[in-house]
């Protein structure tokens, strides 16, 4: 056998190896990780599981485990000149090149591309995976040496095949949409009110229809019908902390006594020395001649601090005229914290706004990354939809102290296609009301209520970043019975929606030239 086709089918095997260890490896830290959060998992399920992973998850360990043993052959040599034989040599290497790739996964992508490195001793026992890519390898290499008669053109198939292996089960293995798409809607018109914005996140109108409008980086814009817009001083506000597309200033609601009161609420991203988290600021809008500012600034509650910047939720709902839900998202890489109860990481929490002073106190529980809330005033429900990990996502109607099951239960599996949990649902938690998989990635939430278009009232309006749309679910009574697709035409990022009081619907697109948008019934116009 030529000697680099030699080296080629060595590495091969000995990456395939690795992966299908790290791969069973993989499954059983996840797995013990529920059963730590007193899941029951039988040994049924925990097999199925496993070859689940072994056949979807197996592919993509493949690749880490093939770029560790890349990086395993270069340190082989350095190795050697240190003096060490040759299967010691061997086996360092393969342990420190696989380290080396997920160490890069782990700080390199904000959520751990694989679940079981999210702590160290996962990462560690994972790396030690490498150990058997590096006896296979040297075993293969020293077998090589002592060969007598070359295979010939028969060996030239060796590396062929053990690429489409995992090639081969991971395609077959591909999670499938649950439905079809929905039909898109065309009985509406859509006007740009401004463009430029830097990545927007939020928006509320003020009672004479202007528009307020969050961007992450910190700003706060008033734009009104016409598009012109005035930058609100925010110098009262705390210093925050922002990265684009995942954390920074984010929601805004006004008071219910806003005419009287003038006070806004937002949510802001901050970071300390104990980690990143989401706080709840309070502040009066002011208007001195042409300036306009917040004033009486004072932060409200503070969720529970994490190590990573993922998954933050933020989004505000007032239950009552003194009582604020705000979501919050889990641990991210400690996605097991939004059980704990004695935090506020996934969870939904009731606010009271007492004068002076605020409570914050566990509403429901189990949410991954919840980016939108919207309280029913027709039905009197608190709806909330969630982002999933790949597949997943979710729309829920809160019941008070109800747990809705992440990361225990869930309809997606991990971003590398292992499976989050065995259970898509389980008699101790709450069943979502849908479930979006493939993931349409929902943020914000509203439901729709207004003159102008009749057809849609009651109906729950989700905006969707990964879709590029806004879904419209459609209500016979509480129950949703069709979806239908809006903006689809635009194709672009939707990060919120509001219904104005005149019964238009207005929508922020995602990014760094994000865009207002209007829409009117088609006839209108």
């Amino acid at each position: 056998m030529r000697s680099w086709l030699r080296t080629v089918s060595i590495t091969l095997t000995a990456a395939l190896a690795t992966a299908a260890v790290g791969s069973l490896l993989q499954t059983q830290i996840n797995l013990h990780a529920l059963t730590q959060l007193a899941l029951q998992v039988s040994w049924p399920a925990r097999a199925a599981v496993t070859v689940e992973d072994l056949a979807r998850f197996g592919p993509v360990m493949f690749s880490f485990s093939l770029a560790g043993g890349v990086l395993a052959s270069c340190l082989q040599p350095i190795l050697r000149r240190l003096g060490l034989h040759a299967l010691p040599c061997a086996l360092l290497a393969g342990v420190a090149g696989l380290a080396v790739v997920l160490a890069l996964l782990r700080s390199v992508i904000p959520m751990p591309a694989v679940a079981a490195i999210r702590e160290i001793p996962g990462f560690a026992l994972l790396s030690l995976c490498g150990l058997v890519g590096g006896y296979v390898s040297y075993t293969l290499r020293a077998r090589a040496v002592r060969e007598t008669h070359p295979h010939g053109g028969v060996a030239l198939l060796l590396p062929a095949g053990l690429v489409l292996l995992p090639l081969v089960s991971f395609m077959f293995m591909q999670p499938t949409a649950q439905r079809a798409q929905p039909p898109a809607a065309n009985d509406y018109q859509v006007a740009t009110v401004a463009s430029g914005l830097q990545w927007p996140w939020s928006l509320a109108e003020l009672p004479d229809g202007t528009l307020l409008v969050t961007e992450m980086a910190g700003r706060l814009k008033l734009i009104d019908r016409a598009g012109a817009r005035v930058d609100v001083n925010l110098s009262e506000m705390p210093a925050g902390y922002q990265r684009e597309r995942v954390i920074g200033l984010m929601d805004i609601a006004l008071s219910p006594d806003f005419e009287t009161d003038r006070r806004v609420y937002l949510t802001q991203g901050y970071r300390d020395q104990r980690g990143v988290g989401v706080r709840l600021i309070r502040g009066a809008l002011e208007r001195v001649g042409d300036a306009w500012s917040m004033e009486q600034v004072e932060i409200l509650f503070e969720s529970t601090p994490k190590a990573s910047d993922g998954n933050n939720g933020g989004r505000l709902a007032f239950l009552d005229a003194h009582t604020l839900l705000m979501t919050v998202g889990d641990g991210s890489a400690r996605r097991e914290e939004a059980q704990n109860v004695r935090n506020s990481l996934g969870k939904v929490m009731r606010i009271e706004l007492a004068p002076g002073a605020s409570v914050g106190t566990l509403y429901t529980s189990g949410h991954r990354n919840p980016q939108g809330i919207v309280h029913d005033p027709v039905t009197d429900s608190i709806h909330v939809s969630e982002h999933g990990p790949r597949g997943g996502d979710e729309l829920n109607r809160l019941r008070p102290d109800a747990n809705y099951g992440w990361p225990m239960v869930s309809h997606g599996i991990d971003y590398p296609f292992a499976r989050v949990s065995p259970f898509t649902r389980h008699k101790a938690f709450e069943d979502p009301e849908v479930v979006w998989s493939p993931s349409i990635a929902p943020s914000g939430l509203a439901v729709y209520q207004g003159a102008l278009f009749k057809g849609w009232q009651g109906d729950l309006l989700v905006p969707a970043l990964r879709e590029r749309s806004i879904r419209r679910l459609v209500r016979d009574g509480d129950r949703v019975v069709r979806q239908e697709r809006l903006l689809v035409e635009l194709g672009e990022r939707i990060r919120d929606v509001m219904v104005a009081a005149d019964g238009s619907v207005y929508a922020l697109t995602d990014g760094v030239d994000g865009k207002l948008l209007r829409l009117i019934p088609e006839e209108t116009l």
